[in-house]
């Protein structure tokens, strides 16, 4: 059960209730979590800002980002996040094995060693902040600085959301 008071767009201040309406046009569905974030409209649009410019094209691969974002979910208990990205992976044309073996992450056969060593990151941060060298310089081989730094900003964005929502008691 919710920790935080959902917001129906009538209830919520002028900006929080055009975010959920546009939400609500371009999804068909405004999720509880942004329902409860509404309280606080400016940090509910630069979030959803965020995570537009995170989860968006870029040169990584979409699909393979709500990969990373089922790994996080799964690692930080988020039930709530996993099941949104697994149905969202499904919207990138993302195959079934690997939005499943996402659950499993690095260690899972199903991927790559391009993808393995985002997994590896994806976990080494997500438990525990830090990244090892020897993590840090597979990625290295396969990804570029700015693929790098954009693997860490979605990560870093999904630990950001998952945080919040386990919190909020979603």
């Amino acid at each position: 059960m919710p920790r935080i008071s959902l917001l129906e767009p009538e209830q919520a201040e002028a900006s929080a209730k055009r975010i959920m309406e546009n939400l609500q046009k371009q999804f068909g569905v405004v999720i509880p979590p942004v329902k409860a974030l509404a309280h606080k409209p400016d940090f509910l649009r630069s979030l959803l800002s965020l995570t537009t410019v995170a989860d968006g094209p870029g040169e990584i691969d979409v699909g393979f980002k709500e990969i990373l974002n089922i790994r996080a979910s799964v690692l930080n208990g988020c039930h709530f996040c996993a099941n949104m990205h697994s149905n969202m992976a499904r919207m990138h044309k993302v195959g079934d094995d690997k939005a499943k073996a996402a659950q499993e992450g690095s260690s899972s056969d199903v991927f790559d060693e391009k993808e393995k060593a985002a997994l590896r990151l994806c976990e080494e941060s997500t438990r525990g902040v830090s990244v090892s060298d020897e993590t840090f310089e597979a990625l290295k081989t396969h990804y570029s600085e700015a693929q790098i730094v954009e693997l860490l900003g979605a990560i870093a964005l999904i630990n950001t959301w998952n945080r919040l929502i386990v919190g909020m008691g979603f």
